[in-house]
């Protein structure tokens, strides 16, 4: 696959809660060599910032970019991301959402103290903002049954993605290392559907 000679999308990937941004390095590159422009966009994932202020500052940067808008989040990333689609006024070209706790996890009722974490929590106001926001985006979503961060694992079944691909490996950040989730990933970014 190669780029576009016309305008390639550029593509933002956000990592997770408590996440390295670093870890994502591999995948940027795979997109950045067959999509189109990919950065790695750093933002405080240690929880203690709302989800809907760090979407906003992702808004910001979005509305910067003159070419169309790629999203890959991770886990809470995924979530920082719809925000970020949900308040701007540009469409987005492609989202993908790794393992990102749509329906909420009851794991974040472990920090009380986290904005963050208690804006996923099931059933939150914010949640429920998210969800009552229309969506058309081409959009792959990842799930793990087993998942033990997103609790429980199918709410990152998220029933608006165009493609949906479950993990059978029961750890949360295998997105983060599978060579098949990422070329999944660049196939859906590149137009193919079914990832």
């Amino acid at each position: 696959m190669q780029k576009s000679q016309t305008n390639p999308p550029m593509t933002f990937i956000l990592d997770g809660f408590l996440g390295n941004h670093s870890r994502w390095a591999r995948l940027q590159r795979l997109i950045d060599s067959t999509i189109g422009p990919c950065c790695i966009w750093h933002y405080d994932t240690s929880g203690r910032t709302s989800l809907e202020n760090v979407g906003a500052a992702l808004r910001t940067e979005m509305e910067k970019c003159d070419a169309p808008i790629n999203l890959v989040g991770y886990s809470m990333g995924g979530i920082v991301a719809r925000e970020a689609a949900r308040t701007t006024g540009r469409a987005i070209n492609r989202a993908v959402f790794l393992h990102s706790p749509h329906n909420g996890s009851l794991l974040s009722y472990i920090f009380p103290r986290l904005a963050a974490c208690r804006e996923m929590r099931p059933g939150s106001d914010f949640l429920a903002r998210l969800d009552a926001a229309a969506w058309n985006t081409p959009t792959l979503a990842t799930w793990c049954a087993w998942d033990a961060v997103v609790v429980p694992g199918i709410s990152a079944r998220w029933l608006r993605a165009s493609t949906t691909l479950q993990s059978h490996v029961p750890a949360h950040a295998w997105p983060v290392f599978s060579p098949a989730i990422h070329a999944a990933v660049v196939g859906f970014l590149g137009g193919n559907e079914r990832g």
